[in-house]
């Protein structure tokens, strides 16, 4: 004869059973494989998932996988209570290693032929939702009540790392976010609908954060260059039309903006300009340099550099560079320049990259100075 305990405990392994769901004994069992689970009355984890070894399964967590799925937990991940997993009638997840997952919330779920990816190193918070095709690269973060459908996240470094433009990209506050991609070192949290704004960089939020990877290097603009050098501008445009004339409503649209960079490339065919984008060690668009009016050994040197960059030598090392393509690649001998009498950061970089004042003029009927410089 049964005791009402052991009653209670047989119930309960026939229910889970007859549902696909592993026993609580059989939870405890996983302790063999490194997987400890806090509690496993209040634990729910099919059968047909695979759990790597050293995760973390606090109460409350639930991991559902019909027999049409598949549900893959990688090592070393911690799931918080409130955690919900589930892929259903054909849904795939896939979770990396050594992940952050459910504190506040979390609800990862994927329906008939979705697939969602999970990288290593990933922090879901606070009532964080993801949901339809996803892809969350190493080190990303979605921080806060987001519904995420069909979102990528870029892969970077993890969150803890001092260098904001290295870590994966982020989503934070409440809302929806839809279709939206965020790239490594990217932030996007404003409004209820972030499918509407255009992503940020994080080093906006840790402006003295240090730098930890090489200089910037310079890529000839080509036509893989449009969709970040649009974002670029859009991000940046604000700071921009503070010192140089704004380019427009129309050149922030993407057909204005097509037509523009395809009419760039063109000039740039044609020997008449040459175009450079600056990255930073993690492949982000950071700046602009550019070499226009190219005519009898010389043209007019322009840049610009986001304003997350500025006062961290970005520009100087830009011009520099472009200085030694002009005399090298280009073959040109010398060089001009313009810079308002008030913009003192240009003029600076400018004297201390050898450029030496010659005069005054007029352009777009504004005073400027002029230099110039032998190459």
């Amino acid at each position: 004869m049964t005791t009402p305990d052991e009653s209670v405990h047989a119930r309960l392994d026939r229910l889970r059973r007859d549902r696909g769901l592993l026993t609580p004994a059989e939870l405890l069992d996983l302790a063999e494989h490194g997987v400890a689970v806090l509690d496993p009355f209040s634990v729910i984890v099919s059968r047909r998932v695979e759990i790597g070894p050293d995760n973390v399964l606090h109460p409350g967590v639930v991991i559902e996988c019909d027999e049409r799925s598949r549900c893959v937990l990688g090592p070393g991940n911690v799931l918080y209570g409130g955690t919900r997993i589930a892929a259903a009638d054909g849904g795939s997840i896939t979770v990396g290693a050594r992940s952050l997952i459910g504190d506040g919330g979390t609800r990862i779920l994927a329906g008939a032929h979705e697939s969602i990816t999970v990288g290593d190193g990933v922090r879901l918070m606070d009532g964080a939702e993801v949901l339809g095709d996803s892809l969350l690269g190493h080190g990303s973060q979605i921080l806060g009540r987001i519904s995420a459908r069909s979102v990528e996240l870029g892969a970077g470094l993890p969150y803890t790392h001092p260098d904001p433009d290295g870590r994966g990209g982020v989503l934070k506050g409440l809302g929806r976010a839809s279709g939206v991609l965020v790239g490594t070192g990217e932030v996007l949290g404003e409004g209820d609908d972030l499918s509407h704004y255009e992503p940020g960089r994080q080093r906006l939020y840790h402006p003295e954060a240090p730098r930890l990877g090489p200089g910037p290097t310079l890529e000839r603009l080509t036509a893989e260059h449009a969709g970040r050098v649009l974002a670029f501008e859009q991000d940046n445009r604000g700071f921009f039309a503070d010192s140089v004339p704004d380019r427009g409503d129309e050149y922030f649209t993407p057909d204005g903006f097509a037509d523009r960079h395809r009419a760039l490339l063109a000039e740039q065919a044609e020997g008449r300009c040459h175009f450079h984008v600056v990255l930073n060690s993690y492949g982000q668009i950071v700046g602009r340099v550019n070499l226009v009016d190219v005519a009898d050994g010389s043209a007019e040197l322009g840049y610009r550099v986001a304003e997350a960059d500025t006062g961290q030598g970005v520009g100087r090392a830009a011009v520099e560079q472009v200085l030694r393509l002009a005399a090298g690649d280009y073959g040109l001998n010398s060089l001009t320049a313009v810079s308002s009498p008030d913009n003192q950061a240009s003029r600076a970089l400018l004297a201390r990259t050898g450029f030496t004042e010659a005069g005054e003029r007029s352009v777009d009927g504004k005073k400027v100075i002029a230099y110039h410089r032998a190459l």
